[in-house]
């Protein structure tokens, strides 16, 4: 089966630049942890996805990045999870939003909460 149709369908609402997606339809329980497939499908880049927003403050255009960053860690290892975060400006170390799951389907509807809810209309963040 080519690759691209093993990919995970999301709904991404307009705005929203997609850097990389290889999220593939495959839940972690699916694959027996002798598979090969852990080096190469689970990894920390899974996929990254950002909006640039700006507004006027004071006469000056204020620019900010929000991305959201999905990657599985440790990095191969079946016992490890799927890791959402959402950052701002690059702030890895003070994400706005985290969750963890093992779970595909759970990493994809909250996914698509934060994308049409939580971040929904994309403003500038305080």
């Amino acid at each position: 089966m080519p690759y691209w149709k093993r990919l995970q369908p999301l709904r991404i609402p307009g705005g929203w630049t997609v850097m990389f997606h290889k999220l593939e339809d495959l839940e972690p329980e699916e694959l027996p942890p002798e598979d090969r497939d852990w080096l190469f499908l689970f990894t920390q880049d899974i996929l990254y996805l950002y909006t640039d927003v700006k507004r006027k403050r004071n006469h000056q255009i204020e620019k900010q990045r929000l991305g959201i960053d999905l990657g599985w860690y440790p990095d191969g290892d079946p016992a490890g999870c799927f890791c959402l975060r959402a950052v701002l400006n690059g702030n890895w170390e003070q994400p706005l939003l985290e969750f963890s799951s093992r779970s595909k389907k759970e990493v994809v509807e909250k996914l698509e909460q934060w994308l049409f809810n939580d971040f929904m209309p994309v403003r500038y963040i305080e």
